[in-house]
């Protein structure tokens, strides 16, 4: 008799440690199986195939140039700050953004400070997103960078002060179409940002 409720007891104490483990890990949103989740982060970002288009010469240090600029864009992305983005920018020619069309880096600055910017919408929220679009099957320039697993870049040079640059997903291939090729330009011996992902 003693030993089973000795028995009992100790599945008595279990069942409820047990119980109060599953209580605490749904008050704080998170399943028992994944009480520690992994950060997001940002995939690795590494040079492809480099051609030149109708001209000849040395394009390895623009081109590391280049890809380092590439992967600030894409850690700012998955980090959701892109208040950098005005340095990398020209004061000359400026950004072109999709739907916003050509900006100076004055009018990138005064978007990036307001609070529901263009960035935000598009880049980092997707219920903003959903919103906007008025759909559910969206999904923000972070989703499409955090679903690539790892991003090849491959480098379109037009001339010796323009690349285009195409990213390819090491998985969800599908995926990459979403994104917009960013261009680059040169100016005075710098590469700037001209079009973005």
């Amino acid at each position: 008799m003693f030993q089973l409720s000795f028995i009992g007891s100790v599945l008595f104490r279990g069942l409820l440690l047990l119980l109060l483990l599953q209580i605490s890990c749904i008050t704080r949103g998170e399943s028992p199986l994944s009480a520690k989740r992994s950060p997001e982060i940002p995939p690795t970002v590494t040079q492809g195939k480099v051609f030149l288009a109708g001209h000849t010469g040395e394009h390895s240090k623009d081109t590391e140039e280049i890809l380092k600029l590439v992967q600030r864009l894409v850690s700012g992305t998955i980090a959701r700050d892109l208040n950098f983005l005005p340095e990398l920018v020209s004061k000359k020619d400026g950004i072109y953004v999709d739907i916003k069309g050509n900006w100076t880096r004055e009018q990138l600055i005064q978007e990036l400070s307001s609070a529901d910017n263009y960035f935000r919408i598009y880049f980092f929220d997707r219920e903003l997103l959903e919103k906007q679009k008025n759909s559910k099957e969206v999904r923000t320039v972070r989703d499409l960078l955090l679903s690539s697993g790892s991003i090849e870049v491959d480098f379109y040079y037009e001339s010796k002060s323009a690349c285009e640059l195409k990213l390819k997903f090491k998985e969800n291939q599908k995926l990459e179409r979403e994104l917009i090729n960013p261009y680059f330009i040169k100016q005075d011996g710098k590469w700037y940002l001209f079009r973005l992902f």
